[in-house]
This record gives C-alpha cells, structure tokens and sequence, in this order.
C-alpha cells in the first residue's frame, strides 16, 4: 500500500508539516533527525534537495512496507529514555511506535521510554508523570484506542501496525485541541475546582462538639456520589458507593477543628501558601475533608473496581471520640484505610511513634511503590502520632495516614500549601487505581497481628 509522504513521514515519527506539495517545513526536528531522514531518503534513491528547513522531494512516494523496512534497517530502538522531549533522536524508537511519541511529546504530555511490543507484547508508553500519563490516555481514547493505565504506564491494546495512522492523526492535533480534550476527559476535579471547595470547607465553622454546620455541607456534596449515606448515633458521616467487584476501601477524615474559626477572618493567599487573618486556619482537617470529597466525585471516572467507604468523624481534636464510636461492623469487609489527616507533605504514617503499627511493612512499600510509579519519589513511610489512623489500625485493617499540607496546626500560625493539598488528592487516586495490587498483600500477610479474623 502506498501512502504520501506527509502520512509516511508523520506516521513514523517525522514530524513535518506540508507547505506545498513535495514540499516538507522540518523545523519541528532536530538537526540530528533532520540529517537523519535525509539520509534515509537518499539511501531509497530519493532526490530530495533542503534549503534552510524546507525539504522537497523529489519523487514518489514508496509504498508503506517499503517504508517500513528500510526504517528498520537503519532504527536500532535500543533507547528513548535518555532524552529530553525535544531531543529524542529518531534512530533510538521503535519503528511503529516512533511516530505517537513525537506526537504526544509535541502535545505537551513528556515521555521517558517506548516499546512497540515487536509483536510479542501489547506496545507501552512511560511518562515523566502520572500526570502525563492521565493527559495522553485521554488524547489516545479520543482516537478510539483502549487504554490501561498504571502510575505513568500506558498499556495499548492495539495491533503495532496500526500505530502509525493514529500518529498521522495526532498530526492534525493543535496544542488547544489537546488541553480541551483532557479538561473533558480527565478522572481528576480541576485544581481550580479543587481550591474553590477548600475554600469553601475552609471558612465553615466546626469546633469538636459542635459540627453540625460542615457536616451538613459534607452530606450535601457527598450524597449524590454514593449509594448510602447516614449519621450514626454519635455525629459521624457514614456512606459506601460501590463500583464492582474488588477490595473495600475506607477513606477518612474528621470534621472538627481544634477551635473555632474566628469570625470574619480572611485567608491570606501568599503563592500556594495560604494563612489566617485571625486564629487558626483550620486545614486541621479541613483539607483531608476536601481530598476526600474530590476523591469521591473522582472515583467513578477511573479505573477503580470495589467498594468505597467514607467515614467523616467528629470529635478527633479531643481523643478520636468519633472513631471510637463507630460501629464495628461497617469496618467488617474494610480492607485498607488511608486517613487524610498529617501535617507536612509526603508523609505515609505507618505507626504511632513506631511502637503501635498501623499498617504492615509491605504495605507501607507498596504505597511508595505506587508513588515511584506515578513519578513522584518524595512519598516515604514514616511514624507519626495519633489520629483515626490508629482506630482502624486496631480493627486489623491495613491503614495509614497521608500528608495534606497544613504546618504548624492549632496555632495562629497555621498554613496550608494548597499545591501539595492538590497532590495528595492525585495520590489517593493513583492509590484507587491500584488497590487490587494492594488487597493481594492481605493474602500473604498476618493483617497485622491478625485482630480482624479475631474479630
């Protein structure tokens, strides 16, 4: 089959554009790959003649399987790591694949390795982030491909020959075009979105005792995302939403803070820093209530499959009042608990002062594995004090507790770092996303000392 040259070069990873026909604008290579296609051009006994960076051609075009041979002949793909997104020399990527990388490069979504499969293997791409890897899913299932994603991995489940023509169409993708299909697409609620809720949640008063007023904003955001919701006996928010077969989740977060906002108090927001005007800010636990609302409108949009569970507790501030009281058997079939409640950022609590476990050691691995995966290495298991965390914990459920960016709680001084309130809220997902790795390490552990099959 033969194809025009703008479809051969594009599709392949020569990103042109055509000015006039026969006539190709390479000022989207480098020298090295410009110097490169022209001598593959020559080596096919193809006049071509360039001036500046303009390249004509002066012959037909040869037919694809042609095209593809002599590609392989002169291609390595031994690399595609070690490069900068502007930089990646053409001579280092497979073949079939060499085209989609330039392209989503160009689109903004930075790449660090590529392997078409060679027939073996469903083709992949890795990314600098899990960020990039959520923005490229979106670009390829605008294409029509089937996409799995896994930290910054993307699985494609297509043949490798039909690789190139999704490339070709990439081609006709404008920067715009790209950004609006991931704001359509994207499993995550904006971070524009995300900081007006936290906003919001921010300057809702809710001292221990006396809740009621953030718990019924709470229950108003919450309701139409689960299946059930209630207040137990002693003030808790308790609701499940349950999305197929797989491990039951437990997110948490406590309503209270340590005393009340001061009245007609303003945030200051200093860059991604924000403060009090007066008293304490009340990201203690404000912002874990706002994680945990944005997980719950996130979940359904990813590729979770289980059941969640979201306990809101109240009276934490004063002995983890609230937990204690919450019925045994809703934490029956928990089989992980991630609380949202640690000053700091990157912080995965794993015990009260390295003496009450939390969570066995393989878990605490896990977590940091999915961290690395995502792209983001600064996550790292570390003791901690007491929260909810330590409830669950006592029930024999797998639980941590997870950095949300506020620094010197239940002092005037108090400060959120909003960006990093943002970044545990996409950790949490990427957590979701990998839960059913994470429940298999219940089968080859004690569930810490084994109280849940006690209970």
């Amino acid at each position: 089959m033969t194809k025009k040259w703008n479809a051969l070069l594009n599709g392949y990873g020569y990103e042109v554009t055509e000015v006039n026909e026969g006539q190709f604008d390479l000022c989207n290579l480098t020298r090295q790959n410009q110097r490169f296609l022209v001598t593959l051009l020559e080596k096919l006994s193809i006049s071509v003649s360039v001036s500046e960076t303009i390249l004509t051609i002066h012959g037909e075009p040869v037919a694809e399987e042609n095209w593809i041979g002599h590609l392989e002949t002169y291609v390595d793909g031994r690399s595609g790591s070690s490069y900068g997104p502007t930089e990646i020399p053409l001579d280092t990527i497979d073949v079939y694949i060499a085209g989609i990388v330039m392209q989503l490069n160009r689109l903004g979504c930075v790449m660090t390795y590529s392997c078409d499969g060679h027939e073996r293997r469903k083709p992949v791409l890795y990314f600098a982030t899990a960020g990039f890897a959520r923005m490229a899913k979106s670009i390829l299932e605008y294409c029509g491909l089937n996409i799995k994603r896994r930290g910054a991995k993307l699985t494609i489940y297509i043949d490798r020959k039909n690789l190139p023509g999704i490339a070709v169409q990439l081609s006709g993708f404008s920067l715009e075009l790209a950004e609006k299909i991931h704001q359509e697409q994207n499993e995550l609620v904006s971070e524009k979105s995300f900081n007006e809720t936290l906003e919001k949640v921010l300057a809702i008063p809710g001292e221990s005792g006396e809740e009621e007023w953030i718990r019924e904003f709470v229950i108003q955001k919450l309701k139409p995302l689960t299946d059930r919701i209630e207040v137990d006996h002693y003030g808790n928010i308790v609701a499940v939403k349950r999305f197929g077969p797989g491990p039951t989740v437990l997110l948490n977060a406590h309503l209270d803070t340590y005393e009340s906002i001061a009245d007609g108090r303003e945030i200051i927001k200093t860059g991604d820093i924000w403060s009090s005007s007066d008293g304490i800010l009340g990201a203690d636990d404000r912002a874990g209530v706002n994680v945990v609302l944005a997980a719950a409108k996130s979940v359904g949009n990813s590729q979770f499959n289980g059941t969640v569970k979201f306990i809101f507790t109240v009276q934490e501030e004063i002995g983890l009042l609230g937990a204690r009281q919450v019925t045994k058997s809703i934490l029956w079939d928990v089989d992980m608990a991630f609380v949202i409640d640690r000053r700091g950022t990157h912080d995965i609590v794993t015990s009260r002062g390295g003496v009450d476990l939390f969570c066995t050691p393989a878990f605490g691995n896990a977590l940091e594995g999915i961290a690395r995966r995502s792209g983001d290495r600064r996550w790292r298991t570390v003791e901690g004090g007491s929260s909810d965390t330590y409830i669950w914990a006592q029930s024999g459920i797998e639980s941590v507790n997870l950095s949300v960016g506020y620094a010197n709680e239940h002092t005037d001084n108090e400060t959120l770092d909003v960006k990093a309130c943002y970044g545990t809220y996409q950790f949490i997902m990427e957590i979701l996303n990998e839960c059913r790795q994470l429940a298999r390490l219940n089968g080859h552990s004690n569930r810490l000392t084994g109280r849940k099959a006690a209970n």
